[in-house]
């Protein structure tokens, strides 16, 4: 809001200054296995609750009072999770126990919640630091009543935003210690959970971002009916939200201009019960050996127009790199397909900021350079005002590789030096 200056009594060409902001108290402090992290201005209170029990994840943020967070179980909250592009996962929540790897910051299926190897609790800020578990323990030899340590670490640092009583910080540094390798794929960097009863999805969806356009709301579909089609949210934030624009706004600085997911579940309320909304932001990334990836989540309490007001602000003062491996995929050949002679090797990949080369390597030894900005509009179809000249194309001379089975992978470096590793893709060579 604007302050309104009105002018001095007495004659005078003078003005009154405009009221100081309001001092926020910042005081962080434990209730059992809770940590909180609290701003209270004195005439409202905001604050952020991690559950310790549960790897740190973000159980509570909350406004005088009122949660927005679902916390159901482990696998909830607001947190971070991984995914392996090489495997396969359960696309119905059980129904086939088919799970790759999946480090989940609050734990695994059955509860069994993710360790805090480390916590410090400082007068302005949180600590915490955990191993987390693998979501589904029962392929990667654990069980029910065994859980599976991941081969990751996370530490995550909590604190208020200066100048912004609603605002909070997380920053995170995932430390992939293994020495294998994570193809690439989308993350959940983070997975956001919120109650029902804020159910309207609020993002900026317009081509001329950062400039209060217009703003875009819908609701999620039902959990299993997601289009296929990401949204288109140039400003990189999103917002479920109440019937009076009051609930949890989520700003990720570095991520793809896209919303990666979203779904609602009918259920029961509050912040324990199973109905829940559920959105991520679109990130992708290689896990290699010894591979980091450290960065910002900004999370926001109240109405959504003043978090995208205090967005704006934010953003004027980043100066971050982009921290996410470019994306995309391998069309031909197909996974066991047949080759020979000179076979074309084509995909496409596009980065946040620009893709800098695409390289065929063979069984783990280079092949070639592929050559990058083909012409690709279908792209766009999938992803909204996507470039068009996103397609590579290479000629591989299968000649040079005996006869029988081999691996096929693509890797896409970025002009910030992040290298994906995309899926790979068994082919079959018959000269």
């Amino acid at each position: 809001m604007p302050f309104l200056f009105l002018a001095a009594c007495g004659g005078g060409n003078g003005v009154t200054s405009p009221p100081p902001p309001p001092t926020t108290n910042i005081r962080t402090f434990e209730s059992g296995s809770l940590v909180y992290l609290e701003a209270d201005t004195g005439s409202e209170t905001a604050r952020v609750g991690l559950e310790t029990q549960w790897g740190g994840t973000v159980v509570e943020v909350s406004l005088n009072g009122t949660n927005f967070v679902n916390q159901f179980d482990a696998g909830r909250e607001v947190q971070v999770a991984f995914y392996d592009g090489n495997q396969k996962y359960d696309a119905c929540a059980g129904c086939t126990g088919i799970f790759g790897w999946d480090p989940v910051q609050g734990g695994d299926r059955y509860s069994h919640g993710s360790p805090v190897l480390e916590k410090t609790v400082a007068s302005d800020s949180i600590y915490v630091k955990t191993q987390p578990y693998e979501w589904y323990p029962d392929d990667k030899g654990g069980s029910p009543t065994q859980p599976v340590p991941s081969d990751v670490l996370i530490e995550q640092w909590l604190a208020a935003v200066p100048g912004h009583s609603r605002a909070f910080k997380l920053h995170y540094k995932i430390t992939h210690f293994g020495g294998d390798q994570h193809a690439n794929a989308t993350q959940e960097f983070p997975a956001v959970y919120v109650n029902l009863g804020y159910d309207r999805f609020v993002y900026y969806g317009g081509t001329a971002p950062w400039t209060n356009g217009p703003v875009s709301i819908t609701s999620m579909p039902q959990i299993g009916a997601a289009s296929p089609t990401k949204l288109y949210s140039p400003e990189r934030w999103g917002a479920f939200v109440n019937d009076q624009d009051i609930g949890l706004t989520v700003f990720i600085p570095a991520q793809y201009p896209y919303v990666g997911a979203g779904f609602s579940f009918a259920g029961t309320t509050g912040p324990k019960g199973s109905g829940t909304d559920y959105f991520a932001p679109f990130t992708s990334f290689t896990f290699g050996p010894n591979s980091l990836l450290e960065g910002d989540i900004f999370l926001f309490a109240g109405d959504y127009k003043d978090a995208r007001q205090a967005i704006y602000d934010i953003k004027s003062t980043l100066s971050t790199g982009g921290i996410f491996t470019p994306f995309g995929y391998v069309d031909v050949p197909q996974p066991g397909a047949q080759i020979s002679g000179a076979a074309d090797i084509a995909g496409w990949a596009f980065d946040d900021a620009a893709v800098s080369e695409v390289d065929v390597f063979m069984d783990g030894a280079a092949a070639g350079k592929a050559t990058y900005g083909v012409s690709r509009p279908d792209v766009a179809t999938v992803f909204p005002h996507a470039p068009v000249n996103v397609g590579f194309d290479f000629s591989l001379d299968t000649t040079l590789y005996p006869i029988g089975l081999h691996v096929l992978t693509v890797k896409v470096l970025d002009v910030h030096g992040n290298v994906a590793s995309f899926p790979d893709v068994a082919v079959n060579i018959a000269n």
